[in-house]
Protein backbone atom coordinates (compact mmCIF):
# COMPACT_ATOMS: atom_id res chain seq x y z
CA UNK A 1 0.00 0.00 0.00
CA UNK A 2 1.51 3.40 -0.80
CA UNK A 3 0.72 5.52 1.94
CA UNK A 4 0.34 9.17 1.31
CA UNK A 5 2.15 12.06 3.33
CA UNK A 6 0.99 15.45 4.23
CA UNK A 7 3.57 16.62 1.50
CA UNK A 8 2.75 19.62 -0.49
CA UNK A 9 4.22 18.44 -3.19
CA UNK A 10 2.14 15.02 -3.13
CA UNK A 11 -1.05 17.31 -3.00
CA UNK A 12 -0.40 18.87 -6.56
CA UNK A 13 0.37 15.83 -8.12
CA UNK A 14 -2.94 14.28 -6.92
CA UNK A 15 -4.92 17.47 -7.77
CA UNK A 16 -2.81 17.33 -11.50
CA UNK A 17 -3.64 14.18 -11.97
CA UNK A 18 -6.13 12.41 -9.90
CA UNK A 19 -4.42 9.23 -11.02
CA UNK A 20 -4.76 5.70 -9.33
CA UNK A 21 -1.75 4.04 -8.04
CA UNK A 22 -1.48 0.47 -8.43
CA UNK A 23 0.52 -1.92 -7.12
CA UNK A 24 2.17 -5.21 -8.18
CA UNK A 25 0.48 -8.35 -6.56
CA UNK A 26 3.92 -9.74 -5.27
CA UNK A 27 4.67 -6.54 -3.54
CA UNK A 28 1.46 -5.96 -2.05
CA UNK A 29 1.00 -9.45 -0.79
CA UNK A 30 4.46 -9.27 1.27
CA UNK A 31 2.63 -6.16 3.39
CA UNK A 32 1.64 -6.17 6.84
CA UNK A 33 -2.22 -5.94 7.95
CA UNK A 34 -3.86 -2.77 7.34
CA UNK A 35 -3.71 -2.45 11.28
CA UNK A 36 -0.63 -2.87 11.68
CA UNK A 37 0.04 -0.72 9.05
CA UNK A 38 -1.89 1.85 10.58
CA UNK A 39 -0.03 1.07 13.55
CA UNK A 40 2.96 2.08 12.42
CA UNK A 41 2.12 5.39 10.39
CA UNK A 42 0.86 6.39 14.25
CA UNK A 43 -3.33 6.62 12.70
CA UNK A 44 -5.41 5.33 15.65
CA UNK A 45 -9.32 6.04 14.42
CA UNK A 46 -10.89 6.20 17.76
CA UNK A 47 -13.43 4.84 19.31
CA UNK A 48 -17.10 7.13 19.00
CA UNK A 49 -20.19 6.88 20.61
CA UNK A 50 -22.09 4.86 18.13
CA UNK A 51 -20.02 4.14 14.94
CA UNK A 52 -16.93 4.95 13.29
CA UNK A 53 -16.64 4.14 9.70
CA UNK A 54 -12.82 4.56 10.04
CA UNK A 55 -12.78 1.01 11.78
CA UNK A 56 -14.83 -0.52 10.11
CA UNK A 57 -13.37 0.54 7.15
CA UNK A 58 -10.20 -1.19 7.91
CA UNK A 59 -11.77 -4.04 9.55
CA UNK A 60 -13.44 -4.78 5.62
CA UNK A 61 -9.88 -4.21 4.20
CA UNK A 62 -8.33 -6.97 6.24
CA UNK A 63 -11.23 -9.48 5.83
CA UNK A 64 -9.13 -9.88 2.32
CA UNK A 65 -5.37 -10.58 1.64
CA UNK A 66 -3.62 -7.58 0.41
CA UNK A 67 -3.64 -9.03 -2.87
CA UNK A 68 -7.02 -10.43 -3.54
CA UNK A 69 -7.61 -6.82 -2.12
CA UNK A 70 -5.72 -5.05 -4.75
CA UNK A 71 -6.92 -7.57 -7.44
CA UNK A 72 -10.64 -6.13 -6.78
CA UNK A 73 -11.44 -3.29 -9.31
CA UNK A 74 -8.69 -3.45 -11.46
CA UNK A 75 -9.59 -2.73 -14.83
CA UNK A 76 -7.13 -4.65 -16.46
CA UNK A 77 -7.56 -7.56 -15.06
CA UNK A 78 -9.57 -10.11 -17.31
CA UNK A 79 -10.86 -11.85 -14.46
CA UNK A 80 -12.03 -8.94 -12.68
CA UNK A 81 -15.90 -9.76 -12.69
CA UNK A 82 -15.37 -13.11 -11.70
CA UNK A 83 -13.15 -12.09 -8.67
CA UNK A 84 -16.07 -9.58 -7.96
CA UNK A 85 -18.80 -12.23 -7.89
CA UNK A 86 -16.18 -13.76 -5.56
CA UNK A 87 -15.38 -10.71 -3.46
CA UNK A 88 -19.32 -10.05 -2.49
CA UNK A 89 -18.66 -10.14 1.30
CA UNK A 90 -15.94 -7.46 0.98
CA UNK A 91 -17.83 -5.20 -1.58
CA UNK A 92 -21.27 -5.42 1.19
CA UNK A 93 -18.21 -4.20 3.83
CA UNK A 94 -17.93 -1.48 1.77
CA UNK A 95 -21.06 -0.31 1.97
CA UNK A 96 -22.08 -0.70 5.22
CA UNK A 97 -18.81 1.56 6.16
CA UNK A 98 -19.57 3.92 3.73
CA UNK A 99 -23.36 4.23 5.12
CA UNK A 100 -22.10 5.06 8.73
CA UNK A 101 -22.35 8.71 9.19
CA UNK A 102 -19.16 9.37 11.96
CA UNK A 103 -15.77 8.80 10.11
CA UNK A 104 -12.36 9.51 12.20
CA UNK A 105 -9.42 8.57 10.91
CA UNK A 106 -7.33 9.82 13.84
CA UNK A 107 -4.99 11.13 12.26
CA UNK A 108 -1.30 12.20 13.74
CA UNK A 109 -1.62 16.03 12.24
CA UNK A 110 1.46 16.23 15.13
CA UNK A 111 3.49 14.93 12.53
CA UNK A 112 3.89 18.14 9.99
CA UNK A 113 4.57 17.25 6.40
CA UNK A 114 5.50 14.09 7.89
CA UNK A 115 2.10 12.95 8.68
CA UNK A 116 0.62 9.95 7.57
CA UNK A 117 -2.26 9.13 5.49
CA UNK A 118 -2.74 5.42 5.04
CA UNK A 119 -6.38 5.85 5.03
CA UNK A 120 -6.84 7.65 1.35
CA UNK A 121 -4.60 5.08 -1.28
CA UNK A 122 -7.15 2.25 0.14
CA UNK A 123 -10.86 4.72 0.00
CA UNK A 124 -9.87 5.58 -3.69
CA UNK A 125 -9.16 1.40 -4.19
CA UNK A 126 -12.37 1.12 -2.60
CA UNK A 127 -14.15 3.37 -4.88
CA UNK A 128 -12.57 1.92 -8.01
CA UNK A 129 -13.76 -1.47 -6.58
CA UNK A 130 -17.23 -0.16 -5.82
CA UNK A 131 -17.54 1.17 -9.41
CA UNK A 132 -16.29 -1.76 -10.98
CA UNK A 133 -19.25 -3.80 -9.37
CA UNK A 134 -21.82 -1.57 -9.85
CA UNK A 135 -20.56 -1.59 -13.62
CA UNK A 136 -20.74 -5.66 -13.26
CA UNK A 137 -23.83 -5.47 -12.40
CA UNK A 138 -25.49 -3.34 -15.29
CA UNK A 139 -23.51 -5.20 -17.48
CA UNK A 140 -26.12 -9.13 -16.31
CA UNK A 141 -28.44 -10.29 -18.20
CA UNK A 142 -31.92 -11.37 -17.13
CA UNK A 143 -35.96 -10.92 -17.18
CA UNK A 144 -36.83 -7.24 -17.04
CA UNK A 145 -37.46 -7.80 -13.19
CA UNK A 146 -33.42 -9.05 -12.71
CA UNK A 147 -32.36 -6.24 -14.38
CA UNK A 148 -34.23 -3.91 -12.19
CA UNK A 149 -32.94 -5.49 -9.08
CA UNK A 150 -29.11 -5.45 -10.36
CA UNK A 151 -29.70 -2.32 -11.06
CA UNK A 152 -31.07 -1.72 -7.31
CA UNK A 153 -27.61 -3.16 -6.47
CA UNK A 154 -25.45 -0.91 -8.42
CA UNK A 155 -27.29 2.18 -7.31
CA UNK A 156 -26.53 0.86 -3.70
CA UNK A 157 -22.79 0.81 -4.88
CA UNK A 158 -22.61 4.09 -6.77
CA UNK A 159 -24.24 5.70 -3.24
CA UNK A 160 -21.61 4.46 -1.49
CA UNK A 161 -19.02 5.35 -3.71
CA UNK A 162 -19.93 9.05 -3.38
CA UNK A 163 -20.50 8.79 0.83
CA UNK A 164 -16.61 7.79 0.34
CA UNK A 165 -16.04 11.13 -1.12
CA UNK A 166 -17.90 12.26 2.55
CA UNK A 167 -15.49 10.19 4.83
CA UNK A 168 -12.50 11.82 3.46
CA UNK A 169 -13.42 15.62 3.21
CA UNK A 170 -13.55 16.13 6.96
CA UNK A 171 -9.37 15.76 7.51
CA UNK A 172 -8.81 19.26 6.89
CA UNK A 173 -5.68 18.10 5.18
CA UNK A 174 -5.32 19.39 1.54
CA UNK A 175 -4.33 16.44 -0.12
CA UNK A 176 -7.47 14.44 1.20
CA UNK A 177 -9.52 17.02 -0.16
CA UNK A 178 -8.42 15.70 -3.57
CA UNK A 179 -8.91 12.46 -3.45
CA UNK A 180 -12.50 13.26 -2.19
CA UNK A 181 -12.94 15.32 -5.48
CA UNK A 182 -11.11 12.58 -7.37
CA UNK A 183 -13.50 9.70 -6.36
CA UNK A 184 -16.39 11.98 -6.49
CA UNK A 185 -15.67 12.64 -9.83
CA UNK A 186 -15.61 9.05 -10.30
CA UNK A 187 -19.12 8.60 -9.69
CA UNK A 188 -20.05 11.59 -11.54
CA UNK A 189 -18.24 9.64 -14.58
CA UNK A 190 -20.14 6.33 -14.07
CA UNK A 191 -23.36 8.37 -14.04
CA UNK A 192 -22.85 10.39 -17.01
CA UNK A 193 -22.08 7.86 -19.55
CA UNK A 194 -25.02 5.67 -18.12
CA UNK A 195 -27.63 8.89 -18.47
CA UNK A 196 -25.69 9.43 -22.12
CA UNK A 197 -26.05 5.31 -23.02
CA UNK A 198 -30.06 5.74 -22.01
CA UNK A 199 -29.25 2.60 -19.62
CA UNK A 200 -29.83 4.35 -16.40
CA UNK A 201 -33.13 3.92 -15.60
CA UNK A 202 -35.09 7.29 -13.82
CA UNK A 203 -35.68 5.38 -10.30
CA UNK A 204 -31.82 4.62 -10.27
CA UNK A 205 -31.18 8.96 -11.37
CA UNK A 206 -33.53 9.47 -8.36
CA UNK A 207 -31.30 7.58 -6.35
CA UNK A 208 -28.05 9.57 -7.58
CA UNK A 209 -29.75 12.93 -7.16
CA UNK A 210 -31.07 12.58 -3.57
CA UNK A 211 -27.41 11.72 -2.80
CA UNK A 212 -25.39 14.30 -4.89
CA UNK A 213 -28.12 16.45 -3.11
CA UNK A 214 -27.37 15.79 0.76
CA UNK A 215 -23.56 16.08 -0.07
CA UNK A 216 -24.06 19.90 -1.13
CA UNK A 217 -22.63 22.41 0.40
CA UNK A 218 -20.32 25.53 -0.17
CA UNK A 219 -17.32 23.96 0.58
CA UNK A 220 -17.99 20.81 -1.41
CA UNK A 221 -14.63 18.86 -1.24
CA UNK A 222 -13.48 20.53 2.07
CA UNK A 223 -10.36 21.81 0.70
CA UNK A 224 -11.05 25.71 1.60
CA UNK A 225 -11.27 23.81 5.31
CA UNK A 226 -8.21 21.81 4.41
CA UNK A 227 -6.37 25.04 3.49
CA UNK A 228 -7.24 26.54 6.79
CA UNK A 229 -6.27 23.45 8.65
CA UNK A 230 -3.13 22.37 6.88
CA UNK A 231 -2.03 25.77 7.53
CA UNK A 232 -2.59 25.73 11.54
CA UNK A 233 -1.20 22.43 11.52
CA UNK A 234 1.84 23.33 9.48
CA UNK A 235 2.80 26.85 11.25
CA UNK A 236 2.50 24.75 14.71
CA UNK A 237 4.12 22.00 13.27
CA UNK A 238 7.25 24.62 12.40
CA UNK A 239 7.40 26.41 15.19
CA UNK A 240 7.85 23.02 17.15
CA UNK A 241 9.78 21.36 15.01
CA UNK A 242 12.28 24.13 13.80
CA UNK A 243 13.12 25.98 17.34
CA UNK A 244 16.49 27.15 18.54
CA UNK A 245 19.89 28.04 16.51
CA UNK A 246 19.71 24.64 14.54
CA UNK A 247 15.93 25.65 12.99
CA UNK A 248 16.68 27.43 10.11
CA UNK A 249 19.58 24.66 9.14
CA UNK A 250 16.99 22.58 9.50
CA UNK A 251 14.37 23.88 7.25
CA UNK A 252 16.79 24.39 5.08
CA UNK A 253 17.53 20.95 4.54
CA UNK A 254 13.89 20.07 4.80
CA UNK A 255 13.06 22.01 1.81
CA UNK A 256 15.84 20.98 -0.59
CA UNK A 257 14.48 17.55 0.13
CA UNK A 258 11.17 18.25 -1.04
CA UNK A 259 12.47 19.55 -4.11
CA UNK A 260 13.32 17.43 -7.07
CA UNK A 261 15.30 19.77 -8.78
CA UNK A 262 17.54 19.86 -5.83
CA UNK A 263 19.06 22.93 -3.82
CA UNK A 264 17.11 26.20 -4.72
CA UNK A 265 19.12 29.52 -3.85
CA UNK A 266 16.15 30.39 -1.41
CA UNK A 267 17.34 27.28 0.75
CA UNK A 268 20.60 28.73 1.48
CA UNK A 269 18.58 32.08 2.39
CA UNK A 270 16.62 30.21 4.74
CA UNK A 271 19.63 28.31 6.25
CA UNK A 272 21.65 31.34 7.10
CA UNK A 273 18.77 33.20 8.89
CA UNK A 274 18.47 33.73 12.61
CA UNK A 275 15.91 32.15 15.28
CA UNK A 276 14.20 35.65 15.00
CA UNK A 277 14.08 35.76 11.37
CA UNK A 278 12.87 32.58 10.98
CA UNK A 279 10.16 33.29 13.23
CA UNK A 280 8.67 36.09 11.44
CA UNK A 281 9.06 34.29 8.10
CA UNK A 282 7.09 31.48 9.89
CA UNK A 283 4.53 34.01 10.64
CA UNK A 284 4.57 35.20 6.62
CA UNK A 285 3.84 31.76 5.51
CA UNK A 286 0.92 31.99 8.47
CA UNK A 287 -0.25 35.46 6.85
CA UNK A 288 -0.40 33.75 2.94
CA UNK A 289 -2.49 31.06 4.57
CA UNK A 290 -4.85 33.49 6.27
CA UNK A 291 -4.85 35.55 2.93
CA UNK A 292 -5.80 32.63 0.77
CA UNK A 293 -8.80 31.53 2.60
CA UNK A 294 -10.02 35.14 2.88
CA UNK A 295 -10.02 35.27 -0.62
CA UNK A 296 -12.02 32.11 -1.56
CA UNK A 297 -15.43 33.08 -1.80
CA UNK A 298 -15.00 36.23 -3.19
CA UNK A 299 -16.45 37.03 -6.47
CA UNK A 300 -12.89 37.61 -7.89
CA UNK A 301 -11.58 34.91 -6.09
CA UNK A 302 -9.71 33.11 -8.78
CA UNK A 303 -7.81 36.94 -10.00
CA UNK A 304 -7.06 37.49 -5.94
CA UNK A 305 -5.64 33.86 -5.00
CA UNK A 306 -3.37 34.24 -8.68
CA UNK A 307 -2.05 37.51 -7.62
CA UNK A 308 -0.90 36.02 -4.34
CA UNK A 309 0.82 33.28 -6.35
CA UNK A 310 2.82 36.13 -8.34
CA UNK A 311 3.29 37.47 -4.22
CA UNK A 312 4.84 34.45 -3.48
CA UNK A 313 6.99 33.40 -6.23
CA UNK A 314 7.91 37.27 -5.88
CA UNK A 315 9.34 36.72 -1.88
CA UNK A 316 6.33 38.98 -0.58
CA UNK A 317 5.25 36.44 1.73
CA UNK A 318 8.54 35.55 2.62
CA UNK A 319 11.29 32.76 2.21
CA UNK A 320 9.40 30.09 4.37
CA UNK A 321 6.26 30.69 1.79
CA UNK A 322 8.06 30.95 -1.08
CA UNK A 323 9.37 26.94 -1.06
CA UNK A 324 6.03 25.33 0.46
CA UNK A 325 3.06 27.45 -0.25
CA UNK A 326 3.63 28.31 -4.20
CA UNK A 327 0.91 25.72 -5.35
CA UNK A 328 -1.76 26.63 -3.26
CA UNK A 329 -3.69 28.83 -6.11
CA UNK A 330 -3.74 25.37 -7.97
CA UNK A 331 -6.14 23.75 -5.19
CA UNK A 332 -8.47 26.71 -5.87
CA UNK A 333 -8.20 26.21 -9.28
CA UNK A 334 -8.57 22.70 -9.01
CA UNK A 335 -11.77 22.69 -6.32
CA UNK A 336 -13.65 24.94 -8.54
CA UNK A 337 -13.22 23.24 -11.59
CA UNK A 338 -14.68 19.48 -9.80
CA UNK A 339 -16.96 21.86 -8.32
CA UNK A 340 -18.34 23.11 -11.38
CA UNK A 341 -18.25 19.52 -12.57
CA UNK A 342 -20.61 17.95 -9.69
CA UNK A 343 -23.28 20.63 -10.67
CA UNK A 344 -23.27 19.81 -14.22
CA UNK A 345 -23.78 16.01 -13.66
CA UNK A 346 -26.54 16.99 -10.92
CA UNK A 347 -28.39 19.47 -13.66
CA UNK A 348 -28.07 16.20 -16.13
CA UNK A 349 -29.82 14.18 -13.78
CA UNK A 350 -32.49 16.89 -13.16
CA UNK A 351 -33.32 16.84 -16.43
CA UNK A 352 -32.71 13.35 -17.45
CA UNK A 353 -35.59 12.34 -14.42
CA UNK A 354 -38.08 15.33 -16.19
CA UNK A 355 -37.60 14.26 -19.66
CA UNK A 356 -38.46 10.47 -18.74
CA UNK A 357 -35.01 8.78 -19.30
CA UNK A 358 -33.34 10.73 -21.70
CA UNK A 359 -31.39 13.48 -22.50
CA UNK A 360 -31.62 16.39 -25.12
CA UNK A 361 -29.42 16.52 -27.64
CA UNK A 362 -27.51 19.93 -26.47
CA UNK A 363 -26.63 17.80 -22.90
CA UNK A 364 -25.19 14.85 -23.81
CA UNK A 365 -22.11 16.06 -25.13
CA UNK A 366 -20.95 17.06 -22.00
CA UNK A 367 -22.11 13.78 -20.39
CA UNK A 368 -19.28 11.25 -19.54
CA UNK A 369 -16.20 13.63 -20.89
CA UNK A 370 -15.32 14.88 -17.40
Amino acid sequence: MQVQRLVVAASVVMMMTCAAVAQPAAEVSKMPTVAQQFAEAKVKPPLLQGENAANAYMAAWDSLPADARASAGNNDDERQHSTLVEQQAYVERLISAAMMEKCDWGLNYEGGLDAQLPHLGLMRHSARTLAADATRLMQLEGTAEQKAAHEREAMRRIKALFRLGLHVREDRVLISSLVSAAMTKLGCSWVDERMKAGTLSVDSAQVVLGTMRSMQRDDLFGTRASVSGEGEMMLAWMKREFSGEEGPKKLAELTERLDASGTHPVDTVIAKMTTKELDAAIAQLGDFYSDNVAAWDKPDAQDQIARMATAVSGGEYGPVAMRLAAVLNQAWIADNKLRREFGETKKRLESYVLHGGTLPAEEIKGGGDQ
